[in-house]
């Protein structure tokens, strides 16, 4: 549910501006630390995004008992709890990932540089 929109947008957006830093910089392929400070950029941006869809998917576990209805979840949290809860531990989240996306991708693009040996 949090997933698949997260890594939809934390992959395009690392794409997007790993591309955009090799035009600037004029390197091909972007050496490893650049490619992890896209990691961190794009990851915790997809973490502050998707913060509500993580929270719905928490409360749904947590109440597993009661079929779970996301749409009116939602509604149900927003309309008792308001904006605030939906963004819950948006701060967190998304420095914890930011540091994920930094050490994945930037270990990442650096495994591949040495594995291609260029």
């Amino acid at each position: 549910m949090g997933w698949i929109p997260f890594t939809s947008i934390q992959f395009l957006l690392y794409e997007l501006l790993r591309r955009q830093l090799s035009i600037q910089t004029g390197q091909q392929p972007s050496p490893a630390y650049e490619a992890a400070i896209c990691g961190s950029i794009s990851g915790g941006f997809a973490a502050a995004v998707t913060t509500p869809l993580d929270m719905l998917k928490t409360r749904v576990m947590l109440y597993l008992r009661v079929k779970p209805i996301l749409r009116s979840r939602f509604v149900t949290i927003y309309r008792t709890e308001g904006l605030t809860a939906l963004f819950a531990r948006v701060i967190a989240r998304t420095m914890w990932i930011s540091a994920g996306g930094a050490v994945f991708l930037g270990a990442y693009e650096w495994s591949l540089y040495r594995i291609m040996g260029s």
